[in-house]
């Protein structure tokens, strides 16, 4: 064995520096060893069926290809002043896969910039497009006076002044909270409707609206459930626009109750019946063949404290009146459900301030179990006819200890997204 071990261990040294003299690694990664200065022939996209097109520009987050000669020992990749995140099994001397970096340049060169390990640089003219802003939501639709409006979307640079126009004609610019986020205060004389977002590198009109009061079925003001259980409302704990519905209470475990004996103004149950209300004949959205698919419920929530239990809006058809046994029972319609806590199993809240949760029609898919087990499973047909009558029912769940339950909810709507 010493033998073999002695004839092993030269073998393996020699190896070893042919290895070393071919290539260098970079994170264990082999990389190949140019034969000379590198130079850029052209870039290409990333798409293999497509590798003829040729491109001199390309949006934030775009994959390219950069073919040359002589380009294993780049380390680095800059776009302007940003520098690429770079694999180094992707960077071959014959060519290199790389992202475009996400975030907007501060000092646009219109150039790549290619560094080798010895610094040296090779630079190739290349334009970086922004695409105009991107407007997806806002944390609340109903801003209270004095508080900002929080907008998501995406394209949200600091680079150049954002602005913000509302209805009413006031324009307000914003604070970038991040490439996905802003902030902007609402200018004196904004009324309802859409927001129009712009930067240098155009605009963006929001499809929901600012005090959205378009086919709001329930404001709990002179919009109000008419079932045998109406809910309970108030108005003394920061309304966002008069009074708000209050659901919870000390919900027990797995607990099913519907609070006090009708008619009654109840925690644990809403019921909003269309057939009792002169003005619903029809469903909450037009009636016509999966017209529900374009539809999203939505509404106005504070939570103040919640951990347990889940929170059921079951529908109905709109000339249901008289029972209440859609809460109880899956005859009517699917149902959706929300539970927040249950994302990272811990109580949840909204610090104090009111959000606007969004809820797509697509949502109402689920079965209850009645009337032992609270199981809730996916996938029943959603009756598109059936959604002309509303009923909320918090239901307690396995976590539910008797813990105490408070959430705030308003200007339920039934909208376009």
């Amino acid at each position: 064995m010493k033998y073999i071990y002695a004839a092993v261990v030269p073998l393996m040294v020699i190896s070893l520096l042919l290895i070393t003299s071919s290539c260098k690694e970079d994170d264990g990664v082999p990389r190949e060893e140019p034969n000379g200065a590198p130079s850029i022939s052209y870039i290409r996209v990333t798409d293999p069926n497509a590798s003829d097109s040729l491109i001199v520009k390309a949006e934030l987050g775009a994959g390219i290809v950069i073919m040359g000669e002589n380009l294993g020992g780049i380390q680095q990749v800059w776009f302007n002043d940003r520098k690429a995140i770079l694999t180094p099994s992707w960077v071959t001397n014959r060519d290199i896969i790389v992202s475009v970096p996400n975030v907007a340049p501060l000092d646009v060169t219109d150039q790549i910039y290619l560094v080798d390990g010895n610094s040296d640089t090779l630079t190739y003219p290349f334009i970086v497009t922004i695409p105009a802003p991107e407007v997806y939501s806002a944390v609340n639709e109903w801003p209270l006076a004095g508080e900002n409006l929080v907008l998501n979307g995406n394209y949200f640079f600091d680079v150049t002044p954002v602005t913000v126009k509302f209805e009413g004609g006031g324009v307000s610019t914003a604070n970038v909270l991040s490439q996905n986020q802003i902030e902007v205060p609402v200018p004196d004389g904004a009324v309802e409707g859409p927001v129009v977002v712009t930067t240098n590198f155009g605009s963006a009109t929001s499809t929901f609206h600012v005090w959205d009061s378009r086919n709001i079925v329930l404001n709990f003001d002179d919009l109000v459930a008419n079932g045998w259980r109406i809910g309970k409302v108030d108005d003394s704990d920061g309304p966002i626009d008069g009074k708000y519905l209050i659901v919870g209470g000390d919900i027990g475990q797995n607990e099913r109750d519907e609070g006090p004996g009708a008619p009654s103004e109840s925690t644990r149950v809403m019921e909003y019946w269309g057939g009792n209300d002169p003005n619903r004949t029809e469903n909450f959205y037009p009636l016509y063949p999966n017209s529900y698919l374009d539809y999203v419920m939505k509404f106005e929530v504070k939570v103040n404290t919640w951990y347990g239990g889940y929170l059921n809006f079951c529908l109905s058809t709109p000339d249901h009146t008289g029972n209440n046994q859609e809460i109880w029972s899956n005859d009517y319609n699917a149902r959706a459900i929300w539970g927040p806590w249950a994302e990272e199993d811990k109580e949840y809240s909204t610090d104090g301030k009111w959000i606007t949760m969004v809820v797509p029609m697509t949502d109402f898919q689920y079965f209850i179990d009645a009337p032992d087990d609270i199981v809730y499973t996916g996938g029943q047909k959603f009756q598109e006819a059936a959604a002309g009558s509303l009923s909320t029912w918090i239901i307690g769940s396995p976590e539910s200890s008797g813990n105490y339950v408070e959430i705030y909810i308003d200007n339920i709507r039934f909208v376009q997204p």
